[in-house]
């Protein structure tokens, strides 16, 4: 073995943590070029500190088979947010080649009934972990628009919530900051077994547009979009009350939002032309 390829493995073995880190900022390919290179046990070990986003991103560089391999050395938690990041042929395909008793515990737990918050959040949206530097987020931002949204859920390597950030406050931070130090622990969350109509009634709802759904084992699971809610009640003949704000404006809030540009000015003035008008949760809102 190379000089460089062992000291590499070797800090990657002694300093998990700290390579992670450093990894998840670089390209996955190129990430995935150094894992490939390393005995699958080491791999895995490594990605146990990887978030679920990325981890799923390299693996699916590989064969089935070499992903199978690396899934099967992670934590059941793990491997099971892991496999929430691809889609459903993927997931029965990687299941078939992992050992019968991980794939029994995974199968009971990856697959959440039909009506539940856990069926209807979103997997994919961008998490955070809180031991990097505000600067160090920003970047991932950019490189994840598309599944940015104003909340910024904060996660460990073990997948359990921590807190979070609202969009703004992030751009507003100096770069140095950690997110750690700036974040809110304090988070309302919504349990994945909930089924969608009492879902409806929470009262958070008057607070936020989106919010995290967690697993049994209070792992992130997504998160959930008031208007998702909404639109799967409706598709099944179940009539929430009427919305004021639109989903085209609510959208067009959530974009400038991310690009940080305000409109607390135009969505007061809004407001103050509609006051005979029921306000929805999304229009309390207060960024």
């Amino acid at each position: 073995m190379p000089l460089t390829q062992d000291l590499r493995e070797r800090f990657i073995q002694e300093h998990p943590l700290e390579a992670a880190r450093y990894l998840e900022e670089l390209p996955a390919q190129t990430t995935g070029a150094i894992l490939q290179n390393m005995e699958p046990e080491h791999g895995a070990a490594l990605l146990e500190y990887f978030l679920p986003g990325p981890t799923a991103t390299i693996l699916k560089q590989y064969s089935p088979a070499t992903s199978a391999k690396i899934l099967s050395r992670l934590s059941p938690g793990s491997s099971r947010a892991v496999l929430r990041q691809f889609d459903s042929p993927t997931q029965e395909r990687l299941l078939e080649l992992l050992d019968p008793q991980a794939t029994a515990f995974l199968r009971r737990t990856l697959h959440l009934p039909e009506q539940t918050a856990g069926s209807l959040a979103d997997p994919h949206v961008l998490t955070l972990p809180p031991d990097i530097t505000v600067g160090q987020a920003l970047q991932r931002v950019a490189h994840a628009m598309h599944d940015a949204i104003y909340y910024l859920y904060i996660i460990d390597h073990r997948t359990l919530l921590c807190g979070v950030i609202v969009m703004k406050e992030l751009l507003a931070a100096a770069p140095a900051c950690s997110l750690e130090s700036m974040m809110n622990p304090h988070v309302k969350v919504i349990p994945a077994s909930a089924y969608a109509q009492d879902v409806l009634l929470h009262p958070a709802w008057a607070q936020y547009d989106s919010l995290p759904v967690i697993d049994f084992d209070k792992t992130f699971i997504g998160a959930l979009r008031h208007r998702t809610l909404r639109k799967y009640l409706q598709s099944r003949h179940d009539d929430p009350r009427r919305e004021f704000l639109s989903d085209a404006l609510l959208q067009l809030w959530e974009a400038y939002s991310l690009s940080g540009i305000g409109l607390m000015t135009a969505l007061g003035d809004v407001l103050d032309s509609s006051n005979a008008m029921p306000p929805s949760p999304e229009g309390q809102e207060t960024p």
